[in-house]
């Protein structure tokens, strides 16, 4: 080797290190200084009430020869600008960790508070006591601890260490949060014979360079990625979205292959066929299905009873839920098994679902599981088994399909609780031997119509009656709420929500059933009504009418979530007083939203003592995309503005 080579390669070795040490220093370890303890706000959002200043996760392998574990080190770093409740959630950190065999743990962790006191910079450690082992489940638990003395000013440090044996996929690095971020960097070192697919999801893009070196700790060649990000935003929990935590900025890594000693290439990446069919192999899903000895008499009443095949599945379904409870816990398996279900009244989701599914094929019904993820549990980035936690029944039935869930009493056939609507799902159909992923049906468009009266007096004061019809997805919603709360509690939200309106004479029809729902109200109100000379001026939607825009954001790089499509019609007659006449109402309106998604219409016509709104508002797509948020928002501020219109009454 040359001299000129050996220089230059000198040089190489000495930028890398240098450049190391120097990112290492910029933030090192419990070395805070005055100026971040000074600041007064943030660079990025001067309204945030705290900052991540640094974050660096740096993730690298331990193998000897019997073992292979992840190591993940974490420094953080948190200014905090203000102390409200929302801004202290972040001096508490919670660690999860995959403990079934006890295999992952935390390690050499320490935590430090700083403060400014006197113009002296106080140190507070976080104290050994402070830590908790939380159990979450069966299989999982964290490490949480709160961060001592934090107030307005406080800078906290934190560093810990995560070992574990689970190398297939590794934990998202983030690269977003719901507070802004200064700096955030990572380093993942791999194996050199060791091939991840890299995962992006969000619109956060980090810096990445990649180099392939020898790695001292595993001495051995390996792959290094290095991510780097600065002056981040904060991605805030939003209307209209289905879990944020889907659409921030991150990366994730799944093992593709590994490359033996032999030469030989040994693969690690599955499709959703093959999560299926580990599922189907599965005793729960392969011999508990067919364990039908408790629920066999109760079911042959069901069968002898009804001849109609979707008829007795309804009744099937009706069954489940009103004989057995769900225990609140998510599972893809079952927890006691159907006998024990069955005779405790009790079970988790699985438990509820696949002994569903079992009465269903038992009365000759086909039926099949359906393996998904809850809205909860964040979207499957890519096949993974770990990533599904729920399971809920699948009918199939003169070639229509029908989705149902007996953990929620008011749910029906395609009526699914709002977080079962997350996803797809993995069919798992041993019987007729079909595993796949199959698309989960959103809900059918849902209708509500309001038939308002409304009597206006003289002295500005409005009294009458209304009468709602809620149907499919919107009824199931209604009679959630309804069943969540005391009377007292939900008269006074909806009064509240109605501009505060008085509330009289409560009546609601077919909540006990399925199907649409009535709900019948008499009513006072006292509106904004202006009186100007010998004219009165007010809004002919009343308390109905929308007054603040839910879609704020300049640019929302995620979808806009309604869950269901939904057409709303108002119909309101409005009695003006005797000695009054009409002067002025506001002009017909249309709106459309492209791509066929949205449509508005307003109708106002007057007839001597009367005048009568309508008001359809129809939404034909569960979701609309980012490429149609700007004219979503158009839409809405266009519709507001409409509502805010008012008649012009004049006195004789």
């Amino acid at each position: 080797m040359n001299k000129s080579l050996l220089i230059s390669l000198a040089f190489i070795f000495y930028f890398i290190i240098s450049t190391t040490i120097a990112r290492a220093q910029e933030y090192e370890f419990r070395k805070v200084n005055k100026a971040e303890l000074l600041k007064k706000e943030s660079d990025i959002e001067s309204d945030a009430g705290a900052e991540i200043l640094h974050l660096n996760k740096e993730i690298y392998f331990d193998i000897t020869p019997y073992t292979i574990s992840l190591i993940t080190e974490v420094h953080k770093r948190i200014k905090f600008y203000d102390t409200d409740v929302e801004d202290l959630k972040y001096a508490t950190e919670s660690i999860p960790l995959y403990v079934k065999d006890g295999d992952e743990k935390v390690t050499k962790l320490r935590a430090y508070s700083y403060n400014l006191e006197g113009g002296e910079v106080e140190e507070t450690k976080l104290d050994r006591s402070q830590i908790f082992d939380k159990a979450l489940s069966e299989n999982y638990e964290e490490v949480t601890f709160t961060m001592p003395k934090v107030k307005k000013g406080t800078v906290i440090d934190i560093y810990y260490k995560i070992s574990s044996p689970y190398y297939i996929y590794i934990d998202e690095i983030q690269f977003q949060f719901d507070i802004p971020a200064k700096k955030i960097s990572a380093q993942i070192n791999t194996p050199g014979d060791f091939n991840y697919n890299q995962i992006n999801k969000g619109s956060v893009a980090p810096k990445l360079t990649t180099n392939a070196q020898i790695d001292q700790r595993m001495g051995m060649f390996a792959n290094q990625y290095s991510y780097e990000i600065e002056n981040v935003p904060s991605l805030k929990e939003e209307k209209y979205v289905d879990n944020i935590n889907n659409y921030r900025g991150g990366v994730l890594f799944e093992l593709s292959s590994i490359k033996q000693s032999d030469g030989y290439m040994k693969y690690y990446s599955k499709t959703w066929e093959d999560v299926a069919r580990t599922l189907a192999s599965s005793d729960d899903y392969k011999n508990g299905l067919n364990r039908t000895n408790a629920f066999e008499e109760d079911i042959d009443q069901i069968i002898n009873q009804e001849v109609d095949t979707l008829e007795r599945a309804k009744k099937i379904f009706k069954h489940v839920k009103e004989t057995l409870r769900w225990n609140d816990k998510k599972s893809k398996y079952f927890e006691n098994g159907i006998r024990k279900t069955y005779k405790d009244k009790i079970g988790n989701s699985a438990d509820i679902n696949l002994s569903l599914v079992a009465m269903l094929r038992y009365a000759g019904i086909e039926a099949s599981p359906v393996v998904i993820s809850t809205r909860d549990n964040l979207k499957p980035f890519y096949p993974t088994l770990d990533r599904l936690n729920y399971v809920i029944a699948l009918i199939r039935h003169n070639g229509k399909e029908y989705f149902l869930d007996a953990t929620d009493k008011y749910s029906d056939f395609n009526i699914l609780p709002i977080r079962d609507y997350n996803w797809n799902g993995i069919m798992v159909d041993n019987p007729n031997k079909l595993w796949k992923l199959i698309g989960l049906k959103a809900p059918d468009k849902s209708s509500s119509v309001y038939l308002i009266n409304a009597d206006l007096k003289e002295n500005g004061t409005i009294s009458g009656s209304v009468k709602v019809k809620k149907e499919d997805y919107s009824a199931y919603l209604f009679r959630t709420n309804y069943f969540s709360k005391s009377k007292e509690d939900l008269l006074r939200d909806k009064e509240s929500d109605l501009k505060n309106i008085l509330i009289n004479d409560y009546e609601v029809k077919n909540i006990h059933q399925t199907g649409f729902v009535v709900e019948e109200y008499t009513y006072e109100f006292e509106p904004s009504i202006e009186k100007v000379n010998n004219q009165l001026f007010f809004k002919p939607f009343m308390f109905f009418a929308t007054d603040d825009n839910p879609f704020k954001l300049e640019e929302r790089n995620f979808p806009v979530d309604f869950i269901y499509p939904f057409e709303n019609n108002y119909v309101i007659n409005i009695k003006i007083p005797e000695n009054y006449e009409i002067t002025t109402l506001p002009a017909p309106f249309k709106l459309s939203l492209g791509e066929n998604t949205g449509y508005y219409q307003y109708n106002i016509t007057g007839n001597g003592k009367f005048i009568r709104l309508s008001i359809n508002l129809e939404m034909h797509k569960s979701k609309v995309s980012p490429s149609q948020y700007e004219f979503l928002k158009q839409f809405y501020s266009n519709m507001i503005n409409k509502e805010q219109e008012q008649i012009v009454l004049t006195k004789i």
